[in-house]
């Protein structure tokens, strides 16, 4: 069996700490080595970890952020490796079921969980925990309703990421550039694909997640937020827009890169930037269904309903298992009283 290593950098927070330990503690049955990355504590998490029992504890000097912290981690971990944010709490099966789903094709590279508090495709919203039993009870259900399922996905958050041992050789460190954090875990997953592996979601596999303990501990809230985002998302950007006219799948990469930066805008509120880089998205890949589907979710809120109609019809063209595609198409439709062209328009794709 391939040892697996769970890596945790922390930087305060011994509360959110002490509960995600114990969860491990109490919840992982499947034989794992502890490493727990102390980033410069100075609120008592230097201790705490200290006392865990058969953990791996290295102190950094300072804070290195995320990646820095995971890099420390990773050097000196074995096997697969699994990389944990310190403000979640893994319920009863978490790191069974994401093995499961790793192991299950040889060129899958790294595997990430549900969530409540997490961006993107992994979250499942609405979720309000009063205990560790209602975590425990609630991923009990997930794993038997979705049992063995899992999707291919291009992106993964990385507060809960299993990264094949192969993949963590191949890959290699993360890129300490992006500072304190955020968009780290964006530049591995390209380059994990870019290196040939397909990243999946297990869909059975839960993890809960506070989401942001770190940042709003450092004070990093609001404007300095914003800032750090933006600061990041330029230097993600630069760093991959360069790929875009080498090669078809550097160009697909440009695409996914323009297209999370677009809806990061678009979050914001910055919508004619949002629109400007979906366009992009488009330019760079224009077989691709994610930036039709997106513009035409901009251009929906933004009034422009027929031409928003179109883009989801060109995003289904291409791919007409688009779930966000298809369903936006249908409402738009509706509003638009053309039901009966987009059942026609739907039926000529299914090939009735």
């Amino acid at each position: 069996m391939t040892p697996v290593s769970i890596v945790i950098p922390a930087f305060n927070q011994l509360e959110y700490c002490r509960q995600c330990v114990t969860s491990i503690l109490m919840n992982t049955t499947r034989p794992h080595r502890l490493i727990l990355v102390d980033n410069g504590s100075t609120d008592g998490v230097s201790q705490f970890f200290d006392e865990v029992p058969s953990a791996t504890v290295i102190h950094l000097d300072s804070n290195r952020g995320f990646s820095g912290g995971v890099n420390a981690g990773i050097e000196a971990a074995e096997g697969h490796v699994l990389l944990l944010n310190s403000d979640t709490i893994v319920p009863r099966g978490w790191l069974e079921r994401l093995e499961c789903a790793l192991l299950r094709e040889p060129d899958i590279g790294i595997v990430g969980p549900m969530s409540n508090q997490v961006s993107g495709a992994q979250c499942i919203p609405g979720l309000e925990f009063a205990n560790m039993e209602e975590i425990d009870a609630y991923a009990d259900r997930l794993a038997l309703e979705r049992a063995g399922q899992w999707q291919s996905t291009e992106r993964l958050v990385g507060f809960c990421m299993l990264i094949r041992e192969e993949a963590v050789r191949t890959v290699g460190r993360f890129d300490e550039s992006f500072g304190i954090g955020n968009f780290e875990d964006d530049d591995y997953c390209l380059r994990s694909r870019r290196a040939g592996y397909r990243l999946c979601m297990a869909e059975d596999s839960f993890v809960f997640h506070y989401g942001g303990r770190t940042f709003a501990g450092m004070g990093i809230l609001g404007d300095a937020w914003n800032h750090l985002m933006d600061r990041n998302q330029q230097r993600f950007f630069e760093k991959w827009a360069a790929t875009a006219s080498v090669s078809p799948p550097e160009s697909l990469q440009a695409a996914e890169v323009a297209n999370r930066i677009a809806l990061d805008c678009w979050k914001q509120g910055q919508t004619a930037e949002a629109v400007r880089l979906f366009k992009q998205a488009i330019e760079h890949a224009p077989e691709h269904a994610d930036g039709y589907s997106n513009l035409g979710a901009v251009l929906w809120e933004l009034g422009e309903r027929e031409r928003a109609l179109e883009n989801f019809q060109r995003a289904l063209r291409r791919d007409p298992r688009h779930e966000a595609a298809r369903e936006n198409y249908g409402a738009a439709a509706a509003a638009l009283g053309k039901q009966d062209e987009a059942a026609a328009f739907l039926r000529s794709l299914d090939g009735d």
